[in-house]
C-alpha cells in the first residue's frame, strides 16, 4: 500500500487528477493506484454500481476471467482505440481499452452507451488501493 503520494509524480498528472490531490480538505486516502507503477487511477469515491453491482465477474469469447470494478471516473487512464461494440459485457454500451497513462499497462476498459453514460471497468488485480 501507498501511504503517501509522491509530489514528483504528481507533475505527470491529468490537471483534474491533480486538483484532487491538492484538495487539503480530502484525506490523502482512498486513492486507486496502477498496482504496476503506482500512478495515481481514480478515487475510491468514483465507485458506481453498474447493472446493480460494483463488482463484476466476467469471461471474454476466449476464455479469459476478469474481475472488473465500476468507476465513473478514471483520470489516470488513457482510452485508446475505437468504440467496439462487439463482444460488450454490458448492453448497449460499446468499449475501448483502458491503459496507465503512466507506463501504458492495460487496466480495463472504457464503456460508453449512446444516452452519454460511461464508466471505467478496471481490472481489480491491476490496481490497488491505500
Amino acid at each position: 500500500m501507498i501511504d503517501v503520494v509522491d509530489k514528483r509524480s504528481q507533475a505527470t498528472l491529468d490537471p483534474a487528477l491533480k486538483a484532487l490531490l491538492d484538495q487539503e480538505t480530502r484525506a490523502k486516502k482512498g486513492y486507486v493506484y496502477c498496482a504496476t507503477c503506482s500512478h495515481v487511477i481514480s478515487h475510491i469515491d468514483h465507485r458506481i454500481e453498474v447493472g446493480g453491482s460494483h463488482d463484476h465477474h466476467l469471461t471474454n469469447p476466449h476464455g479469459y476471467r476478469y474481475h472488473l470494478g465500476c468507476y465513473k471516473e478514471a483520470l489516470g487512464c488513457t482510452v485508446t482505440g475505437p468504440p467496439n461494440a462487439a463482444d460488450t459485457w454490458f448492453a448497449n454500451y460499446r468499449w475501448r481499452l483502458a491503459q496507465c497513462e503512466e507506463c501504458s499497462n492495460h487496466l480495463g476498459w472504457f464503456f460508453a452507451h449512446a444516452n452519454d453514460h460511461s464508466f471505467f471497468g478496471l481490472i481489480t488485480d491491476r490496481i490497488q488501493t491505500d
